[in-house]
């Protein structure tokens, strides 16, 4: 017996994409309806399924996940959760550290007649707070930090050069798998592997419910090749663009965009998204492990 992808989806409440990113990773595998096309999951399939997303529950990664359900023994799952757990108590430590700093920065304000700016930055200088990297450490006066991640250290900001794609959209109930295949293939039977990257993006209508939705793929190309039909011309504006490492969020694009609103929220963070210079990208990157998608986004300050 099979279950459609959308059936699955709707009961567990895990997008299709998420479905779809997990196959990719080699965690389980599906099967296509001949008439709808659909991916169809059979009861090991769901099965693995199940088990997947009590583990993300967890937090472990898709890579600790694939150990898993590689092995399938008591060693590599207490080896997996192990790892997990030496990162959650590493976590509430530095934690626990922050709140102590803060504690005693607490008292030491209280003990001054008023707050001016001199005895404010004499209270803060022996913290010695980095936005990047840095850890908080008892020294003789007062605190010095190094070597802790701060919340913004694994975004990047990076400049992109203006460029030239080949690009296809279109609009179903996985478009991804389509678009990807079209510009995939015009890419390998012209030779230009080497020269290109390819950026996923959404388009129009976007995903509700079961309902068909819009996906396109671009592959950068050298300005003078003729783009054939379906394909069509779609120029990157290049500029600032955030990035948000597969690695921090799993890999699963649907997670990825969540942390992109999270931090667009953020009144903190001091950069915004460049709405004049849509889309925002998925970069496609095939590796022995899998593909990792990256999500780039278009930035300025605010």
């Amino acid at each position: 017996m099979f279950t459609a992808i959308n059936k699955v989806s709707a009961d567990m409440g895990i997008t299709g994409r998420t479905l779809r990113y997990w196959e990719a990773a080699g965690l389980f595998k599906s099967n296509r309806d001949a008439q709808s096309g659909w991916r169809m999951y059979d009861e090991y399939a769901l099965q693995n399924i199940r088990i997947i997303d009590l583990l993300r529950r967890l937090d472990i990664s898709v890579r600790d996940i694939k150990e898993i359900l590689n092995n399938r023994t008591v060693g590599s799952l207490c080896h997996v959760l192990e790892k997990r757990l030496s990162r959650i108590e590493k976590s509430l430590s530095d934690l626990e550290t922050l709140k102590e700093a803060i504690s005693e920065i607490i008292a030491m304000v209280k003990t001054e007649p008023q707050l001016t700016l001199p005895s404010l930055e004499n209270i803060l200088i022996p913290v010695s707070i980095e936005r990047k990297k840095h850890v908080i450490t008892k020294s003789q006066g007062g605190f010095s930090m190094e070597n802790v991640k701060s919340k913004y250290d694994e975004i990047q900001i990076i400049k992109m050069a203006p460029a030239r794609t080949a690009a296809f959209s279109c609009v179903g109930t996985e478009p991804e798998d389509e678009a990807y295949g079209m510009v995939k293939d015009w890419i390998v039977a012209n030779g230009l592997e080497g020269t290109m990257r390819i950026f996923g993006f959404n388009t129009e209508p976007y995903p509700k419910g079961d309902n068909p939705y819009g996906f396109g793929y671009c592959a950068t190309i050298p300005e003078g090749i003729e783009i054939p039909k379906p394909l069509y011309e779609m120029r990157l504006p290049g500029g600032l663009y955030a990035v948000i490492p597969a690695n921090t969020y799993s890999g699963d694009p649907s997670h990825g965009w969540k942390r992109v609103f999270e931090l667009c929220k953020d009144e903190e963070w001091e950069w915004k998204y460049d709405n004049n210079r849509n889309p925002g990208l998925e970069e496609h990157i095939e590796s022995e492990s899998g593909v990792i998608i990256p999500i780039l986004f278009p930035v300025e300050k605010k």
